[in-house]
């Protein structure tokens, strides 16, 4: 069962650092060449090695130019692999299901803004025929921070027209002194803001209670959710251009592996709804990963770590459901 009290994982989403370095389109990216055996609090007592290719993802190597990857599997640190061997994440199991190259451009923290970017820097480049977007649904409030482990990161916003545009690292974000002065007045905007609004994740933060649950906060989280459609709309726009297939799994919440909400006003779903509803109105694919894995998760072998993240039974399930959407539309192919 996973931890009565997941305030780690949920309330300072907070990563290794040292895996990563600044990147002046995304923000941060992982370390080219970097190799650490790696004892994650998941897994205590045991060292996974984590490995980075020529391009800084945890994946095989990919020379450019040589290599190409028909599809590409991105998303944060569920895609990564958090606590979990390299060859049993759900990328790889689903290369060896469709018997060809699958990459992984995975990365803690990533923000769907910072995953949009990376689908139209990197999809091309690839040569990639299929796009698979993992999105954890709590996650989606990533959308609003500039400021994240450290590192600045590009945003997107709404004009007064809302029309989405873009707000770029600025070059000085190199410099980590600049980073954590910027980030520290971004840091704090964005505290007072969530203050304002009756919203304090710094002291007194219940995972169960998280206000991204709660109904009577979503009119907070209005622009939220206007962004994310704006987001995901050019993803669908890039992908439909140059024909590659746009798909997102979306992820179940730790809360909803039990016990139950005890009030009516707190959805452990609503983010997972919302978001549902959002590539519904896109007509966009997606694997609602929240069946299959409470169906397979039980007190002996769960799915899911005691944080929250997929161990390695999650991703068997997460390949699984992956692999049978695509043999019903025919991508497997």
């Amino acid at each position: 069962m996973p931890s009565s009290n997941p305030k780690k994982l949920l309330l300072r989403d907070t990563v290794d650092t040292s895996f990563y370095q600044f990147d002046p389109d995304i923000g941060f990216w992982g370390i080219p060449g970097m190799q650490r055996d790696v004892s994650f609090e998941q897994r205590r007592g045991e060292f996974v090695r984590v490995q980075h290719n020529e391009e800084g993802n945890r994946d095989d190597s990919f020379i450019r130019g040589q290599d190409k990857a028909d599809v590409i599997c991105i998303g944060g640190s569920h895609t990564w692999g958090g606590g979990v061997e390299q060859e049993l994440r759900y990328s790889n199991l689903l290369q060896e299901y469709l018997g060809r190259r699958v990459a992984n451009l995975g990365h803690c923290s990533l923000g769907l803004d910072q995953v949009c970017l990376s689908v139209l820097k990197d999809a091309e480049r690839y040569s990639a025929k299929t796009v698979i977007v993992e999105q954890y649904p709590w996650a989606l409030h990533r959308v609003l921070n500039t400021y994240v482990n450290g590192y600045l990161k590009p945003h997107f916003y709404l004009d007064a027209e809302e029309q989405l545009r873009l707000g770029k690292v600025p070059r000085t974000a190199r410099y980590g002194m600049t980073r954590r002065l910027i980030g520290s007045f971004y840091a704090y905007k964005k505290e007072l803001q969530e203050y304002l609004a009756g919203i304090d994740l710094k002291s007194s933060y219940d995972a169960k209670l998280d206000p991204i649950f709660l109904l009577w906060k979503a009119p907070y989280y209005h622009h939220m959710y206007l962004l994310v459609d704006k987001i995901v709309g050019a993803m669908k726009d890039f992908c439909l251009q140059r024909r590659i297939n746009l798909m997102f799994a979306v992820g179940a919440i730790a809360q909803q592996f039990g016990p139950a909400s005890k009030s009516s006003l707190i959805d452990y779903d609503l983010p997972g709804k919302r978001f549902r509803a959002i590539l519904d109105r896109h007509r966009i694919r997606y694997v609602d990963m929240m069946g299959p894995m409470l169906e397979s998760h039980t007190p002996e072998e769960p799915c899911i770590f005691d944080d929250g993240h997929i161990n390695a039974k999650g991703h068997r399930v997460f390949a699984d459901a992956l692999f049978d959407e695509m043999s019903k539309r025919g991508l497997e192919a």
